[in-house]
């Protein structure tokens, strides 16, 4: 493939900007008209935050969960003004300025925190918007749901401050298993009974959300608002999780090999030796290896495919090649499609988390900064990032 200025393309992602537009629609109809906040931390899952944001802005996204102060400044800077910029993760408190400066949402953990942003709202002339997370069971940040109506109350009169939402966060949504089905429910229980308990205080506040991927998939959605990650990109949370939305990837990974070599019985193959042939083996090298997201934890367990062929991964994968067991139809400059779909063949990213022992979070998020990301619109590259 060629990007539109002509320069032929080594390892790098396609993203079906088509694709993710219909995933968006596919959850918006499972949310029935609620609130969408896109989580987009970690690069969009890997896929690219600004063209991401940018597309999902004409499905009706306007809010936009992020990880990190530099995430959301990186959105502003990109030209997301009006737009709210979440940020999930509670920030630390030297960050307040530069929050406050950017317009930008914090998630609210501490007393401590409401009262340091206060006063900076206060001192820069601002109404600064944030979200209240409350502790129901994930065991991870936020107000334990106990102590949680009168922590907001308390916020709530702060000067400077305007509690845009109330949230929360389940663990384990997309467990079939009944304990865990069970700790679900109760979850939901108790984040009603603190959003009916705030808003018989008198406290408002515009948007209440707890459902996350596995949420809006197997669990009674509450609120009016969700918080579709995983999803929107084209993949289930887990195994598990009900699949009561369809949606498809919108990810490729491809790059291209870049010598054939044959070999004769008992040589070693990359790093370790870890791999020996046992008879004349043709084996191929591609341009993509672990600096580029391809794990390390695939060394003579993963697959590639090749002319619409699957072929082993032998040896161990290293930082900026990879061996491949192939046969006589593979010749160098032949495309390889690491995860994607080439003829009738798919290998997705859940086969590397299976492949890895890991989840497809961490396949996505892995693909290296140095992987340029392409990105197509109606069968046409629209821009190269």
């Amino acid at each position: 493939m060629k990007d539109p200025r002509g320069h032929f393309l080594e390892t790098f992602c396609e993203v079906d900007l088509d694709a993710f537009g219909r995933n968006l629609d596919a959850i918006a109809r499972q949310a029935e008209g609620r609130e969408i906040i896109l989580a987009v931390k970690a690069n969009a899952y890997g896929h690219g935050v600004v063209p991401i944001c940018r597309e999902a802005k004409l499905h009706g996204v306007r809010r936009f969960g992020v990880a990190t102060l530099v995430e959301g400044v990186q959105l502003r800077d990109a030209g997301f003004e009006d737009e709210e910029i979440i940020l999930l993760t509670p920030p630390t408190l030297e960050q307040i300025p530069s929050i406050v400066y950017h317009d930008l949402s914090p998630n609210v953990v501490s007393r401590q925190f409401a009262e340091a942003l206060s006063a900076e709202a206060v001192r820069a002339g601002k109404k600064i918007r944030v979200h209240i997370e409350i502790d129901t069971g994930m065991g991870r940040t936020g107000f334990f749901w106990q102590d949680a109506v009168g922590e907001i109350i308390a916020i709530s009169k702060l000067p400077g401050i305007v509690i845009e939402g109330i949230f929360s966060h389940f663990p384990s949504a997309d467990s079939a298993d009944p304990s865990d089905v069970e700790f679900t429910r109760r979850q939901i229980q108790k984040f009603k009974r603190i959003v009916d308990g705030l808003r018989r205080g008198g406290i408002k506040f515009n948007l209440v959300h707890i459902s996350n991927s596995a949420g809006i998939l197997g669990h009674p959605i509450v609120g009016n608002a969700v918080r579709p990650g995983i999803l929107a990109y084209g993949l289930y949370p887990s195994e598990e999780a009900k699949k009561s939305v369809r949606v498809e990837p919108i990810l490729s990974l491809r790059t291209y090999v870049v010598q054939v070599r044959e070999f004769d019985p008992g040589w070693s193959i990359s790093y370790g030796r870890t791999y020996i042939t046992r008879y004349r083996e043709r084996v191929a090298v591609i341009r993509a290896g672990y600096g580029d997201g391809l794990r390390r934890a695939l060394s003579n367990r993963g697959e590639v495919l090749i002319r619409g062929r699957r072929f082993p991964i032998v040896g161990r994968v290293c930082m900026d090649t990879t061996m491949v067991s192939v046969d006589d139809s593979v010749a160098p400059d032949d495309e390889v499609v690491i995860i994607g779909r080439q003829g009738e063949q798919f290998i997705s990213a859940d086969d590397h988390a299976r492949w890895a022992h890991t989840i497809n979070y961490e396949i996505l998020t892995g693909i290296s900064e140095r992987v340029r990301r392409v990105y197509v619109k109606g069968g046409k590259v629209v821009e190269v990032v």
